[in-house]
Formats: structure tokens, C-alpha cells, sequence
């Protein structure tokens, strides 16, 4: 990825040094050679998008994690809002979603089978043997709840069209009922 992505930086600083070099007056409004010029530089712009764009949708299933996902849109964000490459990775957000749900329903699970564990054997969360057990309980609720939450506040921030879509909503309600029931059980142990 590190290589195809100098190449692309390279083959771009060769085309704005090309442009820059023109041989004519830019402020000529009788010189046509600028809108030739224009139009070559903007095609070899378009091309290097749709090549980053592929490097980007290869490094992104190539993650393993949500966050590292996240990451490598972070390590991009200023080139995500070109409308070549957020046309590519538009498709990858329902991935994104995908994946987050699926992530939402094994810390349920951990939640609910935590809690019928609290409930069923002297009121001990599933915390390390060296913690007291409401300032584990706390601790291991916390730890749930900060990880569904810094990947739900990246899909608030990746773009408006992701929270049209029928997966966000039910991706949404999850995660609500989840922060709610997380929420509860640490008023129970406070």
C-alpha cells in the first residue's frame, strides 16, 4: 500500500509541476492553450483518484477490526471528500455498519451473560480477582460501553447518506438499548 500510494503522490507532483510550467500567459483570455492544459491536468488528477480510490478499497478489506478501519479513513480524511473516492468508499460504509452491528451483538451477549452471572453468584461482575466488586462492576461495564461507543461516534462523522440508510437506524436502536442497559446496571452497583 505504502509504495502505490508514493507512486500516486509522485505521478501527482509531476502533473502539478507539468501544469505549472506552461509556456503562455494564464491571464490571456485569447490564449485556448489553458483550457487544453486544464483539461489534461484534471484528467490525470480523475485518474490518480480512481487509483487511490482502489488502493484505499484494498487496505480497507484488508483490516481486520472496525477501528483499524476507521484509522485508515482517518490517515485519508482530507482526500475522502473527492467525489471519485467517496463514490468508492460509499460502498464500504454498509461494510462498516455490518460489521459494527455485528460487533453490538457479541457485547450484548458478553453484557447479558455478565449480568445473569451477577445475579446468580454473589453479585460479582466478571472483573479480574484482584478488584472489589462494585468498583469492578463499574470497571467492566465501562469497558463495554467505550467499546461500542468510539465506533458509533466515527459512524456519526463518516457522511449524511450513512444515516439515511434502514441499517443505521436498527444499528442505531442497538447501540441506544445497549448504552441503556449499560447505563442501568451502573446505577444498580452505584
Amino acid at each position: 500500500m505504502t509504495a502505490n500510494i508514493k507512486n500516486i503522490e509522485n505521478e501527482f507532483n509531476s502533473a502539478v509541476a507539468e501544469f505549472m510550467e506552461v509556456r503562455f500567459d494564464i491571464m490571456d483570455i485569447e490564449v485556448h492553450e489553458f483550457d487544453d492544459e486544464f483539461f489534461k491536468f484534471r484528467q490525470s488528477i480523475k485518474e490518480l483518484e480512481r487509483r487511490l480510490a482502489s488502493v484505499l478499497t484494498q487496505s480497507f478489506d484488508d483490516c481486520d477490526t472496525i477501528i483499524g478501519k476507521f484509522k485508515l479513513l482517518d490517515g485519508f480524511e482530507g482526500l475522502l471528500t473527492r467525489q471519485i473516492i467517496q463514490d468508492e468508499l460509499e460502498k464500504k460504509h454498509v461494510t462498516l455498519l455490518e460489521l459494527y452491528k455485528a460487533d453490538l451483538k457479541i457485547v450484548s451477549n458478553i453484557f447479558h451473560e455478565g449480568r445473569s452471572l451477577v445475579e446468580q453468584v454473589d453479585e460479582r461482575a466478571p472483573i479480574g480477582s484482584n478488584m472489589p466488586p462494585i468498583a469492578g462492576a463499574l470497571y467492566w461495564a465501562k469497558g463495554l460501553f467505550e467499546r461500542v461507543s468510539e465506533p458509533f461516534d466515527r459512524l456519526d462523522t463518516l457522511s449524511s447518506s450513512i444515516k439515511d440508510r434502514e441499517e443505521y437506524k436498527d444499528v442505531a436502536k442497538l447501540y441506544a438499548s445497549l448504552c441503556r442497559n449499560l447505563k442501568e446496571f451502573e446505577d444498580l452497583k452505584i
